[in-house]
């Protein structure tokens, strides 16, 4: 069950890059950009869960169903969901800040752009 939700997630997060990449705005705003990484990193956190077990190590394969892999494909899938969890994460904060200056601190789209924005995406891929 768990792959199988895993693939409705990457469908969906590519369908919503598509809608936004479709729309009037595209990624020219901000808010469209943090939703793009936020979308980015819930395809590779998905792509950690939808591997139906085939890179699990095979020595492993008595307890694993499908257990297929080695432990180098292991290691990277878990590097994967790793990477989508924790940036999955912090886009979301990112995207709770870019609320905060636009709401309450009633920071101009221009500012946000250009001091908040590179904080907002640089956190999230650097981390």
């Amino acid at each position: 069950i768990r792959s199988s939700i895993a693939i409705v997630s990457i469908i969906s997060s590519s369908t919503l890059i598509w809608m936004i990449k479709r729309s009037r705005s595209g990624f020219t705003t901000t808010y469209n950009r943090i939703l793009l990484g936020m979308a980015i990193s819930d395809i590779f956190m998905s792509l950690g869960f939808a591997h139906f077990n085939f890179t699990s190590p095979s020595d492993g394969s008595y307890y694993v169903w499908n257990a297929s892999g080695n432990q180098v494909t292991c290691s990277v899938q878990g590097f994967t969901f790793f990477v989508g969890a924790c940036s999955g994460g912090l886009y979301s904060c990112s995207l709770n800040l870019l609320s905060l200056a636009i709401v309450k601190y009633n920071k101009p789209d221009g500012y946000i752009r250009s001091k908040v924005e590179p904080f907002l995406h640089g956190v999230p891929i650097a981390y």
